[in-house]
């Protein structure tokens, strides 16, 4: 067989592949829309991305998935499950809602370029095509944070096809090679990732790559599977080493969009690709989409269970992403001096105390206002910030630094 046949036959393989993905797609995951009619913006439309909020969580959903009023972020709800786990976990971390904006990246989230003489509308683009603009849109969107005056935290989130162009683009020079734009990530979550690469080294180890039985137990991750389109690991400056990274993975044992027994491109893959999709992805007991909290094909046990996963993943998620931005804006210390400061309910020494912080310690300080003057040491300094974490106000004669910090907003 000669080359040019060669090549024509694999064309028409990936052609006949493609087809029959957008048709399983199309037929069986969550009933989703197979269209996006609306791309290059998601249905609804969002507004421009803005520098007005300190925290983004920046959403990336699946292969043909679209939007609808009961699921804003995702059709299937495994975007849903995750920002609802990740708005509480902020919330714990005394984050307020109100500092918190939700986005969904734009992109096709598609599996086929659709030709017009057939009907339907299952494109606009090809996997591949697809997965490729959301990793440049997504490049695109972190630089575009990273310039904001303020450096708002993104949270990164991913499911299916989404999660593989978050690792995609995480490893392109512009984020992992540019720190400016890699520490403005406080976070990585990714679901059902079909890029997710088992045999990387310290991320199972630490937790960070949790794989789960289909009773939502932990399992373990088999070295030789991973990603059923691609294996790719994580860039070292997110994923740390046995502890200390900010790039968090779920797959379950049984989906095989993620944990795919042959290689990607092997003759194994391609004889076994599309039985394996369709048992990970489509009909009533669909592994690949059971890592939300309210599926109807779920018993009431198993949506507590994954919300209880998305739960622990998010708080871990969150927990690194605090960290992260106190890299980015490093907090003011308490001074040298042992003794102990007060959190007050409102920044007035006669109010209610919240809570007393060790010295010395490190506090987030969300922002920071004048009010009642305090005079300590011969100082009296009439600057308090706002600590969220403690809800509760602290004067600034207590921080390190000048007596109104640079740097930090003033409070509304």
């Amino acid at each position: 067989m000669t080359a040019a046949d060669k090549g024509a036959r694999r064309r028409l393989w990936t052609l006949a592949l493609a087809v029959l993905s957008a048709l399983a797609l199309a037929l069986g995951l969550a009933n989703a829309p197979a269209a996006h009619a609306e791309y290059p913006g998601p249905n609804p439309p969002q507004a421009p991305a803005d520098c007005g909020k300190p925290w983004v969580i920046l959403s990336a959903y699946g292969t043909s998935e679209s939007t609808d009023d009961g699921h804003p972020y995702g059709t299937v709800g495994v975007n849903d499950t995750y920002i609802r786990a990740l708005k509480r976990a902020l919330s714990d971390a005394g984050v307020p809602a109100t500092d918190v904006a939700v986005r969904n990246l734009s992109y096709p989230a598609s599996a086929v370029d659709w030709p017009s003489w057939l009907p339907g509308n299952w494109g606009p683009d090809d996997y591949w095509t697809s997965m490729g603009k959301g990793r440049d849109k997504l490049v695109e969107e972190v630089s575009f944070y990273a310039s904001c005056p303020n450096r708002p935290t993104l949270i990164l989130l991913g499911y299916s096809q989404g999660a593989q162009v978050i690792k995609n683009a995480i490893a392109q020079g512009a984020i992992q090679g540019n720190q400016r734009n890699a520490d403005e990530i406080g976070a990585v979550v990714n679901v059902g990732d079909a890029s997710r690469s088992n045999a990387q080294i310290g991320m199972a180890q630490d937790g960070q790559m949790v794989t789960l039985n289909p009773d939502y137990t932990d399992g373990s991750a088999d070295v030789s599977r991973g990603g059923l389109m691609q294996r790719l690991d994580v860039p070292a400056v997110f994923a740390g080493f046995l502890g200390g990274g900010r790039y968090f993975d779920v797959c379950r044992v049984d989906d095989l969009v993620c944990n795919e027994q042959a290689v990607p491109g092997s003759d194994d893959w391609k004889n076994r690709w599309l039985d394996d999709f369709v048992n990970s992805a489509v009909g009533d007991n669909r592994p690949h989409v059971m890592y939300r909290d309210n599926g109807n094909t779920q018993s009431p046990e198993d949506r507590a269970r994954a919300d209880g996963v998305a739960a622990r993943t998010a708080k871990r998620a969150v927990t690194a992403a605090v960290a992260q931005r106190n890299v980015v804006h490093p907090p003011p210390d308490t001074p040298e001096q042992m003794w102990a400061t007060n959190v007050r309910a409102t920044p007035s020494t006669s109010a209610g105390i919240v809570t007393v912080l060790p010295a010395p310690t490190t506090v987030y300080v969300k922002c920071q206002k004048h009010a009642e003057p305090v005079t300590y040491g011969g100082i009296t300094n009439d600057a308090w910030s706002y600590l969220p974490q403690q809800r509760g106000w602290i004067s600034n004669i207590f921080l390190k630094g000048p007596a109104w910090m640079p740097g930090v907003p003033e409070c509304a």
